[in-house]
């Protein structure tokens, strides 16, 4: 009996400390994150509309609408300096809503670059489809540009997939420096 009550009193003591001792996907992320703010990324965790989202998700059981989410982290590259001039969109991994290019729909709408204009998009399209680590979502705003995603490594080495998202946002981000230089020089010139 003795015994009995030794066990139970070192599983309650021991119990809390094996809870707060990080798993292995914890220190995953850990270490996915130093790595990914030791390159030059700022990150944040934040909320994106289910584009996807299933009736279900979108209205509860009683009957009361909700807003379908899904929470991830956003891997935030800043520009060298502002580029008032350049495309601001937010797109999102979809099937079925605001199909934009093949496998992704927009969040909400799109200034400085039309809709139609294919080779842009095109462009885009080709980029956004490497990116790894599960993404999700891709935000450009004049003054920085955002891989949003599930963090899923995939086999990958952290130091791989860290290049490629901030390789995939730098190739946006010339093109949009290059739309943005363009832009400026044609207002000058008239």
């Amino acid at each position: 009996m003795v015994w009995l009550v030794i066990v139970a009193i070192l599983l309650v003591a021991i119990g809390p400390v094996l809870y707060v001792i990080p798993s292995k996907r914890d220190k995953q992320l850990t270490a996915l994150r130093t790595r990914a703010r030791a390159s030059g990324l700022t990150i944040h965790i934040n909320h994106l509309p289910n584009l996807n989202a299933k009736g279900r998700d979108k209205v509860s059981a009683g009957g009361k609408k909700r807003q379908a989410k899904i929470k991830c982290t956003a891997y935030t590259l800043a520009f060298p300096r502002p580029l008032p001039d350049a495309p601001v969109w937010h797109l999102a991994r979809s099937e079925k809503d605001n199909i934009l290019i093949a496998g992704w729909g927009r969040i909400g709408t799109i200034h400085g670059i039309s809709i139609s204009d294919r080779d842009y998009w095109n462009t885009v399209g080709g980029i956004v489809a490497t990116l790894p680590g599960a993404c999700i979502a891709v935000r450009a705003t004049p003054d920085d540009l955002s891989w949003q995603g599930l963090e899923h490594l995939d086999g990958e080495s952290i130091e791989r997939v860290v290049a490629d998202i901030k390789d995939g946002l730098r190739k946006i981000i010339e093109l949009h420096t290059q739309i943005d230089i363009e832009r400026q020089l044609s207002r000058s010139d008239t």
